[in-house]
């Protein structure tokens, strides 16, 4: 067990900063990083913060244009996108991001006329790797796992399988 001294120092409490205002605490979270209205509308709950002081902070992060969740959802899809990941892992980050509704609905519509090719893309960063495996039933069977871990929907996995030569049957007449 640890004891506090000289090297191992005692852990400090957290304490919730009440001295803060919700504006200025709601600044520094935003000067970390991107957050949709929901998320800060979420931690700024946390800490405890009026329902109507929480409210008129957002109100003031959108005329500043501090938060937009249209423009975070539309360059989150783009970034997973070109990350290789599909429209169901996507749409689930972005749940879990709370971006969520229209918002959320519109953004993935960018990503249904190259759903396809973005899979196509992705398993052709993956397919060297499985070169030594003989049986093309394993191949084919490790690539859809991987495009479906990925996010991608069945009917784009199965789409690019089929178009893929090494993890389709074929007969050599030599």
């Amino acid at each position: 067990m640890q004891e506090n001294t000289p090297d191992y120092p005692q852990k400090k409490d957290r304490k919730k900063r009440k001295d803060v205002s919700a504006w200025e605490q709601t600044l520094r979270w935003l000067d970390v990083k991107w957050y949709s209205e929901n998320k800060l509308r979420e931690k700024l709950t946390r800490l405890a913060y009026p329902v109507d002081e929480i409210e008129e902070v957002l109100q003031k992060c959108r005329e500043y244009n501090l938060v937009n969740d249209t423009a975070l959802a539309n360059e989150f899809v783009q970034s997973q996108s070109a990350r290789g990941r599909g429209s169901r892992r996507i749409a689930m980050e972005l749940y879990r991001h709370g971006l969520t509704g229209d918002v959320a609905k519109n953004a993935l519509l960018q990503l249904e006329n190259n759903e396809e090719e973005s899979a196509r893309n992705a398993l052709q960063s993956k397919l060297s790797s499985w070169k030594n495996e003989p049986d093309w039933r394993k191949r084919r069977e490790k690539a859809f796992r991987f495009l479906a871990n990925r996010g991608f929907p069945p009917d784009a996995v199965y789409t690019v399988l089929d178009e893929e030569p090494s993890l389709n049957y074929s007969v050599d007449y030599d």
